[in-house]
């Protein structure tokens, strides 16, 4: 049996993240994802390793917002949008954590036009026709060719933690 696939939903998906700076955290949020999860689950509720679980999941990188405008015209600037306009991530491997629904996750982020591999934790739980996914991961921009921005005295650090919440849906 193949794996279903289950569509994102761009209302009820978003991503968070946190960096620190010299002054204060720098939080941002960015929504409207799209993408998709293909996965099926065993009986228990856990996830099938056969077939290999997938994910993809995108975004426009001018959904990035901090609450700032100003901080988020820099970021944009820094990532380059108008030459790289999306942020994805796709899913490679997935193994059981130990604890019920819980995995640890490997993927390759692309950013800035620079696709790296990172690993998570990740959360995932199946109801009915819905999927729910959370994940977290901390990631280094300078891994991307990014240098940490500095905005008068605000200084960045490069290590940003990003979560995930996404919400799928059967596809029909």
């Amino acid at each position: 049996m193949g794996s279903i696939r289950y569509a994102v939903q761009p209302t009820d998906t978003s991503l968070d993240f946190e960096a620190r700076s010299s002054l204060h955290p720098v939080h941002g949020h960015a929504d409207q994802l799209t993408g998709y999860v293909d996965a099926t689950f065993n009986q228990d509720g856990s996830l099938a390793s056969e077939p290999a679980p997938a994910m993809h999941v995108e975004f426009p990188v001018e959904r990035l917002r901090s609450g700032n405008s100003l901080q988020d015209r820099e970021m944009w600037k820094l990532i380059d949008s108008k030459r790289f306009p999306l942020v994805a991530a796709d899913l490679r491997a997935v193994r059981a954590d130990g604890a019920t629904g819980r995995y640890q996750a490997s993927g390759d982020i692309t950013l800035a036009g620079r696709q790296r591999r990172y690993e998570g934790a990740m959360k995932v739980a199946q109801s009915g026709d819905r999927v729910s996914l959370e994940g977290e991961l901390v990631l280094d921009i300078t891994d991307f060719g990014l240098k940490p921005p500095r905005v008068l005295m605000l200084k960045v650090e490069p290590k940003v933690t990003v979560r995930l919440k996404l919400i799928a849906e059967r596809a029909a």
